[in-house]
């Protein structure tokens, strides 16, 4: 089974709606949806809308929004949140048969571009060029490599190594959990270990990519991760202009950069 089938599976299968039923934004999302307030304004397609998250802003702000996400059950909170918005259940690799073009943005938050493999991803991306206005925006997030690569920095509790204070500051941290988060983490450590060992196997390091087994939903799925300076060159392959990349805290990124966030927004415009 390929990355891509196996993360829709457990979108398609499981009811996460409780894990993203929330209005909260990140201050990147509060910061892109003033920065490019006209262009959101406008015709918006939500891709992965989830429980609508960003769809009630997006629909605050007056413009026409669609949203779709391939679980139907994400698709029923946000209808049932958002009587009369346009949502629908939807493949992100088929959203030109699922929608009428053109938008003037098309959003894709939490990371959703990167349930796919390297060159379905990279489908995906040519395939919104044809979805746009002229002028028509690409918002999105991804995860970021160079954060996950980046060697841990020596701090007075971790010393230069780790070691013995490393696991005195990780017992210092459960002790502050709750009983309730503590039993219900032992009831899903084995789940945990079992995905582990089915999908550990299944990373890989390209040249400017990979794809990691990290600890989304009990190491569940198989997420894609790039560099900024890698997103930037792809980006110009498939014909974008990259206009802005920010920290999830609202910091630029600029060229050069590597980020220090474990994921980063970006927003390009078809060439």
């Amino acid at each position: 089974m390929s990355q891509a089938d196996l993360n829709a599976a457990v979108w398609r299968a499981g009811d996460h709606v409780a894990d993203y039923d929330s209005r909260v934004l990140e201050p990147a999302e509060v910061l892109l949806l003033v920065r490019y307030r006209e262009a959101f304004r406008g015709r918006v397609l939500d891709v992965g809308c989830g429980a609508g998250r960003l769809l009630g802003y997006l629909l605050s702000l007056g413009g026409d929004a669609v949203g779709v996400d391939i679980s139907p059950t994400m698709v029923e909170r946000c209808r049932r949140r958002f009587p009369g918005a346009d949502v629908r259940v939807a493949d992100l690799e088929t959203l030109a048969r699922s929608v009428d073009g053109p938008f003037d943005v098309v959003l894709m938050s939490d990371n959703v571009l990167d349930v796919l493999d390297d060159s379905r991803r990279r489908a995906v991306l040519e395939q919104l060029s044809g979805l746009l206005t002229p002028a028509g925006l690409v918002v999105f997030s991804s995860h970021n490599l160079a954060h996950r690569e980046r060697p841990a920095a020596p701090t007075p509790e971790r010393g230069a190594t780790g070691g013995l204070d490393e696991v005195r500051t990780r017992l210092r941290q459960l002790a502050n959990r709750s009983p309730v988060w503590m039993l219900n983490a032992a009831v899903r450590l084995p789940r945990r270990r079992r995905n582990r060992r089915r999908l550990s196997p299944l990373q890989r390091r390209a040249a400017d990519h990979a794809i990691i087994n990290d600890e989304a939903h009990d190491y569940s799925l198989l997420h894609y991760y790039i560099s900024r300076s890698d997103q930037e060159r792809q980006l110009d392959q498939l014909g974008y202009e990259l206009l802005d990349v920010l920290e999830f805290d609202g910091d630029p990124v600029g060229p050069g950069a590597d980020g220090l966030g474990p994921s980063l927004y970006y927003v390009a415009q078809a060439r």
